[in-house]
């Protein structure tokens, strides 16, 4: 994966300055009116896959400042805030190949489940996920805009470096065992924890995008993005199992994992003279 997006961003880093060098000879570096911009935008963000903990949908913002080089390449850097809320849903699945869902826990020395007379539920609250990115872009004009545009289609690489936080969580195993045929709760027995993380990481974006020049000085855009990011400590009980004896550990329930995102978002830009 790591090659992969390597890989893209080389490729889309060679064309532009492949396709910049070529812009700049036919036009001679013609002046664009107001060829710097600010912008901010807002979406949602989908986790790829099932690598990433128990989480599943987020939100982003965006704040930064392009400015174009010539009619096809334009550099700028931005902040962002990615959020994905725990998903307490997932502890309610049974995902590679358990037998039972994540929240159960028991001794699994007991082969038999017909034997098993004590067990421990979790439940977990916060841990939301959280991060807050600096990004460099680098965007690419597939066709070259000029001041009369009135639409532009794009494509654009966006490195970032970020502070990732998971908030704090309180994770509760009850304990209940079996007697006189039905379960009986025992807070004498139950487990509790605390959990919360802070750590760096980093990654990239790459995606197409399209934006619209109603006016010269406002511009909306939309545009999607496949996001890779660096492993970062969150909430994972689907990578443990279900003994009390063995996967409640002193990490428990925190992985650290890299991830893939799938994002989308859309805003408006402010050309600037």
């Amino acid at each position: 994966m790591k090659k992969i997006i390597y890989s893209l961003f080389v490729l889309i880093t060679s064309v532009s300055i492949v396709l910049a060098q070529d812009e700049g000879s036919v036009v001679k570096r013609e002046r664009i009116d107001r060829d710097k911009s600010i912008f901010v935008g807002a979406g949602i963000s989908v986790v790829g896959g099932s690598n990433f903990g128990d989480y599943s949908n987020g939100i982003n913002f965006e704040a930064g400042y392009t400015k174009r080089l010539n009619r096809v390449l334009s550099i700028g850097g931005s902040l962002s805030y990615l959020k994905f809320a725990y998903d307490p849903s997932i502890l309610e699945q049974t995902p590679n190949g358990k037998d039972i869902p994540n929240y159960v826990y028991y001794d699994k020395t007991i082969t038999d489940l017909n034997n098993v007379n004590e067990i421990w539920l979790l439940s977990i609250t916060g841990g939301d996920v959280s991060m807050i990115s600096l990004a460099g872009t680098i965007k690419l004009n597939f066709v070259p805009v000029k001041d009369n545009s009135i639409v532009s289609v794009y494509g654009y690489a966006k490195p970032f470096v970020s502070m990732a936080n998971v908030s704090k969580a309180t994770g509760r195993l009850e304990y209940y065992y079996y007697a006189s045929n039905d379960w009986f709760a025992d807070t004498d027995g139950d487990l509790a924890g605390e959990y919360e993380d802070n750590s760096f990481s980093g990654g990239i974006f790459l995606g197409p995008g399209i934006e619209f020049f109603p006016a010269k000085k406002v511009s909306f855009f939309a545009q999607a993005s496949f996001g890779y990011t660096f492993p970062i400590k969150v909430i994972s009980t689907r990578s443990y199992g279900n003994d009390i004896n063995k996967d409640v550990v002193d990490d428990f329930p925190l992985k650290a994992s890299s991830f893939t995102s799938i994002n989308f978002a859309a805003g408006i830009s402010f050309n600037l003279d």
